[in-house]
């Protein structure tokens, strides 16, 4: 199954991802990282309970691609979009307060 996913956006997801692209130069890039995204938010909104952004988080998110037969590299695309978006830290905490400005590197 190596179907994109459709993801109903919201404003607060949006603003976040906004954040997260214009840390990126590369105009391949941002696509890659929008529909890496895009496919981790749709994931991470069907986990009950609602996880938090951990590397638990994260290694979850690659077994599921992987039980998807995608190849190593359409992982690690997808992996690197979710694992280097601090703003997905504040949009997974459930005591989330006001959205972050600008993106945290580690």
């Amino acid at each position: 199954m190596n179907d994109l996913v459709v993801v109903p956006q919201t404003r607060q997801w949006n603003k976040l991802k906004a954040l997260v692209l214009d840390s990126v130069s590369s105009p391949i890039t941002k696509r890659v990282y929008n529909l890496g995204l895009d496919e981790f938010f749709a994931w991470l909104s069907v986990q009950e309970p609602r996880p938090g952004f951990t590397k638990a988080t994260v290694s979850a998110w690659r077994v599921a691609l992987e039980s998807r037969g995608l190849g190593a590299v359409s992982i690690n695309v997808r992996i690197t979009a979710a694992s280097n978006s601090s703003p997905l830290d504040w949009l997974c905490s459930p005591e989330a307060g006001d959205p972050p400005t600008k993106p945290v590197r580690p």
